[in-house]
């Protein structure tokens, strides 16, 4: 599904990195900013060290294998998994966006009783842009959630850590977490971390959106997201294309199979109306960027790419990207020689029974916009998602919610000139 916009020009520290990588200069070079010292000797009490990371620098990170190996263990023992901050997808996001829209990195270890240094958080940090006053998370229009990773024995403890980091470099008043799950695991572990420290915490933005939960019968969903008359119509076109051949449904899943799919699914999307409106195929960083992202997460197994078929040859297909017990739908494509008999929605139909039948997966995230016309009706359930700002210290109070009423005013004149846009262009509103 279509992933959010994103919300203007995101703000980070301009801070650099410690050790041997702060000596880099060039382009991807940014100011050293020492290794800060544990505060406690207890993982479990914020015992961290921390590390700001340039795309270059975790590049060369990863390709020692250590690190790489840190990374899959945290997203395994994430308190609340983020597709998006699968190694697979940020690091080909970092290595292959434009420069301006690529994220850092600040990694946070910690010290366990044996002594081993194990990964306890990532949080990927916008790229710096005007202004100063929120240093924002990183969400690209092409992600759909804004959370850090946060290790489940120290989530809290981590999330406090990073705000009093903020405190410390002093040249922010707070921080912006994007689309984050409202009321989920990790939106509750910042929340105790800001309550803890006495800091305020505004909401900036929310919405709902579709979601999928196990168990769910696809006519049964159809018929509590619409009505008996629409699902009737479904089934209708749904003979209609059966009339032009064989229809069939599959899955690729192996590391050559999504190779060969994702080109399947590049030249399915440029076929039609996104060619000319953001087509991967029409940009050539986005386009290294699929190839990367799908190629990297196929060889961990979290990436699968559906196949609508008829007599062999794909009239649409859907990306999914899974993290822990969640799966994302994160992009869709259909044949639009085929738009009387609604390949998309025959498509959606069939991987809502796959989807729904699977015991390991609790819930599949639509990553659709609020309101969106054609998922809403098929997954009746509702993902709360929220943007928030928390303060980073009690000196910054005055600053944080001058900078927070300044943010949201931004954001309704963003929302009135889209609008206005659409009606001049004559789209739908969503």
């Amino acid at each position: 599904m279509v992933a959010p916009f994103r919300n203007g020009q995101p703000q980070a520290l301009r801070g650099g990195t410690s050790g041997a990588a702060a000596g880099r200069t060039g382009a991807g070079a940014r100011r050293a900013l020492p290794l800060l010292r544990p505060l406690r000797q207890s993982p479990a009490d914020g015992g961290f060290a921390l590390r700001l990371l340039t795309t270059e620098q975790i590049g060369e990170a990863l390709a020692d294998g250590p690190f790489a190996s840190a990374w899959r263990e945290l997203c395994d023992q994430a308190l609340e998994p983020n597709g998006f901050i699968e190694a697979g997808f940020a690091l080909a996001a970092a290595r292959h966006f434009p420069v301006r829209a690529r994220p850092v990195f600040l990694a946070m270890w910690s010290a366990g009783e044996d002594g081993r240094q194990s990964l306890a958080a990532l949080f990927p940090l916008a790229p710096a842009g005007p202004g100063g006053a929120l240093t924002r998370l990183w969400l690209d229009k092409q992600a759909a959630l804004g959370a850090p990773l946060l290790r489940r024995d120290c989530a809290v403890a981590a999330a406090e850590r990073f705000l009093e980091w903020l405190a410390e470099d002093g040249r922010a008043c707070g921080a912006v977490f994007p689309r984050i799950v409202r009321d989920g695991a990790t939106h509750k572990a910042i929340v105790e971390a800001a309550r803890r420290g006495g800091r305020s915490i505004r909401t900036l933005e929310s919405f709902e959106r579709a979601a999928l939960l196990p168990g769910s019968d696809p006519d049964e969903l159809w018929l509590r997201g619409a009505s008996r008359k629409a699902l009737k119509e479904l089934k209708r076109r749904q003979r209609r294309l059966a009339e032009f051949g064989e229809v069939g449904f599959s899955f690729s899943s192996t590391r050559p199979q999504v190779r060969a799919a994702t080109e399947q699914f590049l030249a399915l999307e440029a076929s039609g109306w996104k060619k000319a409106r953001g087509a991967f195929l029409s940009d050539a960083s986005l386009l290294t960027f699929v190839r990367s992202a799908t190629r990297l997460l196929a060889e961990e197994g979290k990436c699968r790419i559906a196949s609508l078929t008829l007599d062999g040859a794909p009239i649409a297909m859907a990306i999914l990207i899974e993290s822990g017990r969640r799966a994302y739908f994160w992009k869709i494509a259909f044949d639009e020689r085929f738009r009387a008999q609604a390949p998309g929605i025959h498509l959606v139909s069939e991987l809502t029974r796959e989807m729904a039948a699977r015991t390991d997966i609790e819930l599949t995230d639509s990553c659709a916009i609020a309101n969106h016309p054609m998922i809403d009706r098929f997954w009746p359930d509702r993902l709360p998602i929220v943007d928030i700002a928390v303060q980073a210290g009690p000196a910054s109070a005055k600053a944080f919610h001058g900078a927070c009423d300044r943010e949201v005013q931004r954001r309704d004149l963003r929302a009135r000139v889209k609008r206005i846009v659409k009606r001049l262009l004559g789209r739908k509103e969503s």
